[in-house]
Parts: structure tokens; sequence; C-alpha cells
């Protein structure tokens, strides 16, 4: 593979498995016009990918991979340096206990697998230990000098007892200062995770007594989900001089301080105190509600004192430098994404990179429906009442699209909701602007009665005296962008029943079809 032209650099890219070798070379070959009579359909064997492996094992090796999502993988370089660009800005003179970041995670009644001793030939080594699946959420704020605000604990439930709430986080290795004297704080939703109410208060009562004792500019880091982007919110962030910023979309395995150096490290602890406290609780299935604070408490403790202590405090610090916040450095986020460059001299580097990238990235399909988590704001940057129109969004839903940025709302699982196609470009129809050739909406009553309305695309045909004759179109996707001509579907409507006048589609053919696909999808119901 050397004589053909492949450098070290080309060879070290994650090109997952045997298979993959095989059709990177088979996508030479072909590139190259080479047919190898050996190969079937120029497709290497298994066996050549292994000794492919062994002749470079000085090079490359098979390990076990850490899967992530595709949205995940998606994460480009240059997403990246524009959220550095735009952080950038908002970190000018910032000390670092001014930088926050928070984040929200669930720990499980579950301690999970552990070594033990057994007997050799043991076939299904087990142990006898109650849990359940059951999990609590928890909010999360540290700084980058490594101060952990107290957490804030969600329970899911409609009410609350005063016993759920007792013996839980307070002072170190939390903050210890007058501002977080009172420690953790509790709520609970139906659903067991952070709502639109309960992030206002957490904002209120557990954030921002802790950013008011600080001087200057302040800055909060986090996730852009609709509950967390609140009126309230941004307009007192403006009066106190915090700067509410969001980062990129699925790149918080990347950019997100907890996520990076703090949860695991808490979870590790978690577990290991959930263990002991089963193994003296053995008779009881789930976590009851009032000792989840304490065991959380001991949990926190237990992580502070692995190693040299203050494990806390360190971990924050190191989670901070690791995305490259703080100290500001984006080559600790870039460095972790795979390298784009390629060499245009050496026809297998091409190969390999394009088969790379398409493994990574995947094929843009323009008709797949789009999925999104967060606001669209430009990572980085701060938000503001101003920028976002806040008091339009939260007021009048009809004005939404109007506004600059778009709130999505959270979903039971994962905070994912579809997003529909992008509002059609609908103009308002009159004699004037409606021509033969057109393409319109019109309405159709039908049924026994006329009882029934349907919504149809159509081309005008001709002008009346009294209307329109138009010729009906019938959507041939899902997506409701393509159409083609029903033959001999005329009829005849009048202005009132032309409900909006269309942009003119893009003209396909293939053979004799013909078909018209329009640029956003069509509010059609059709019979």
């Amino acid at each position: 593979m050397r004589k053909m032209g492949i450098s070290n650099d080309a060879y070290r890219p994650k090109v997952n498995n045997l298979i993959c070798y095989r059709y990177v070379a088979k996508a030479y070959l072909d590139r190259k016009g080479i047919c190898v009579a050996k190969f079937s359909n120029n497709l290497p064997g298994p066996d050549w990918a292994r000794s492919i492996i062994k002749r470079h094992k000085n090079l490359v090796t098979q390990r076990i991979a850490t899967s992530i999502s595709k949205c995940r993988a998606e994460v480009s370089p240059t997403i990246i340096t524009e959220y550095f660009d735009n952080l950038q800005g908002v970190l000018v003179d910032i000390p670092p206990q001014n930088i926050f970041n928070y984040d929200e995670s669930n720990l499980q009644d579950d301690p999970g697998k552990k070594k033990l001793i057994f007997a050799r030939g043991t076939k299904y080594p087990e142990r006898v230990q109650n849990h359940s699946k059951t999990a609590t959420s928890i909010m999360i704020c540290g700084s980058a000098s490594g101060t952990l605000l107290p957490p804030y604990i969600i329970y899911k439930a409609n009410d609350i007892w005063q016993s759920w709430t007792e013996n839980g986080p307070k002072g170190f290795p939390c903050c210890d200062q007058p501002c977080c004297a009172r420690g953790s704080r509790y709520n609970r939703t139906p659903h067991g995770w952070i709502d639109g109410l309960t992030f206002q208060d957490w904002f209120f009562l557990s954030f921002l007594p802790h950013a008011k004792r600080l001087p200057g500019k302040k800055v909060l880091i986090g996730d852009n989900l609709s509950s967390h982007i609140q009126q309230e919110v941004i307009i007192e962030c403006e009066k106190n001089q915090i700067s509410f910023v969001c980062l990129p979309k699925n790149s918080t395995h990347l950019t997100q301080p907890l996520d990076v150096g703090f949860f695991r490290p808490l979870k590790q602890a978690w577990r290991c105190t959930l263990d002991k406290w089963k193994s003296q609780n053995t008779r009881i299935k789930a976590i009851p509600k009032a000792s989840f604070p304490n065991i959380l408490k001991i949990a926190l403790e237990t992580m502070d004192n692995y190693g040299d202590k203050n494990s806390v405090s360190k971990n924050l610090v190191s989670a901070f430098r690791a995305t490259g916040i703080y100290p500001l450095c984006r080559e600790q986020v870039l460095s972790k994404l795979p390298n784009d460059n390629e060499n245009n001299s050496e026809i297998l580097n091409d190969t390999l990179t394009d088969y790379l990238k398409s493994q990574r990235y995947g094929n843009s399909d323009e008709n797949a429906k789009k999925r999104r988590k967060k606001l669209y704001v430009p990572p980085g940057t701060s938000i503001t009442t101003a920028l976002i129109g806040l008091e339009n969004i939260l007021e009048d839903d009809g004005n939404v699209e109007d506004a600059v940025l778009t709130l999505t709302s959270d979903h039971e699982s994962d905070h994912i909701v579809d997003e529909e196609d992008d509002l059609p470009e609908y103009t308002e129809p009159s004699d004037e602007n409606i021509a033969i050739g057109s393409f319109v909406l019109v309405k159709v009553q039908s049924g026994k009665r006329k009882s029934t309305n349907f919504v149809y695309a159509a081309i005008i045909q001709d002008k009346l005296n009294n209307g329109y004759r138009v010729n009906g179109l019938k959507a041939i996707d899902t997506t409701r962008q393509s159409f083609k001509i029903v033959e001999n579907d005329l009829f005849t409507v009048d202005l009132q029943d032309i409900i909006a006048l269309l942009n003119t589609p893009k003209i396909e053919t293939s053979g004799n079809r013909v078909r018209y696909k329009f640029s956003h999808s069509i509010d059609i119901k059709e019979a």
C-alpha cells in the first residue's frame, strides 16, 4: 500500500473495519481503471484486508470503538472555528471565576457491573442486588476557576415532601459562601426532568445569587434547548451583565465542560456510593427519594477525596481547559476532530478521504426530513432580548416566523422535535398577479353537502369572465414538493377560491414524464 502512494497520515484515519479497507481498495482500483482478475468485481477478499493490517501493524490496529451518533460526527472544524470566533469576543477580560457552564444529567438507580471473584469455570457469574430503572435528574453548574454550585435536584412527582429535601449537598466541596448557604435546592416535575419553570427557578434561586456576588461581567454557557431560553432569564441576564452563550448543536461531547470532564467521575463516585448503600439496604429495591440527597452528598465527597483531594475543583478547571474555553484555545477541540486535509497528488488519498467523509458526514438528502435539538443562534454568541425578539415570540405565536431565531419545545426522551419544512413563500392572489401558467393553491368543496374542504395545487389554464379554468396537480412524494399534472382534471374556480399564488416551481423531465418541484412543501389536502 505504501507503493500505491498512501502516506502515514492518510493511513491513520478511522477506516473502521475490514470491509472498509476492502471498499477503499476497490474504489482506488476503479478510479485508476485497474481490474484485478483475482478479485470478484474488483473487491478484495477478507484475507487481503487482514494481511494489510498485519503488514502495517506499526501504523494500524483493531480496537473497540465508542459509538457516537451521526449528527455528532457531522460536527466539522468549520463549525468549531465559527463557535470560537464568536466566543473569543464574549470572553474578553472575563476572569475564570465569572465563566460558568451548566448542564442537566441524571443519576440512575443501578450501580452497574463490578468485577468480583468467582470459581474458575463459572459460566454465569452473578450477584444478588436489587435495582430499578428509575433515575433522578440534577442540574449542575460550575465555573472555570473550579467552583461548584450546589446541585439542583429534580424529582419525578406531582408534589414534594420535606423529607426529600433533607441532608443534601451543602457547603464544601460545593460553594460555601453566603450566596449558597442554603445548599442544594429541590423541585419536581411530572416527567422528572427540567422544563421552563424549573429552569427559571434554578436560575433565579441557585445561579443568580452567586453571580450577583461577583464583580464585573459574567458568562453562562450551556445548551440552547427551548426550556433554557426564557424571557425573564434573558432580561435578568442583561440587568446583571451576564452573557448567555449557546454551544454548537450536537457538539456537547467536545465543547461542554461538564460533559467532557465532570460527569464521568461524578457518576463513578455515584455508582461506588450507591453500591455501598445497597449492600447495607438489601431489602429496598429502588432508592427512596428521602435517601437520594444524602447519597448524592456522599458521592460528591467521595469524588472530591479521590487522589490528591480537591478533585471536584480540579476536574472543573481541567474540563474548561479541555474544551478550550479557559484558557481560550480552539486547538483543544479542533485536535479531536479528524483532519480533512487532502493530498490531491495521490489518487489513493483522494479515494480514502472521500470514503471517510461519506462515512462520517454522510450524504446530504434534500428530501430528508430535518430534525433539530437546538435554538438556531450563532454558537458562542450571547443571547439578548433584542436579538431573539422574545417578547413577540412568547406573546404572539403567529409571529414566530418573523423572529430571527426559532425555539423548539422539549420532547419526553431527549428534547428532540421534528422540524417541519420551511414556511412556503405564498403570495396573496389578485386579478393583477394571476396569469395563464401561474401556479396556485385552490380550495375545493366536495361531498354531498359540499361540507368537505380540499386544497389542491393547480395551474391556471385560462381566464374566464366569472373565474379561472385550472388544471389540477397531484403530489407524487411524501414531501409535498414534487407534483405532476392530472390529465383532464379541468375545473373552474373563483378568485375567492384561490388561497395563494405559488412561486414558479422547477420543471424536471424524465423521458416523457414532467414533474414540477417547488422549493418548499405545499400545504395541500388531497382527496
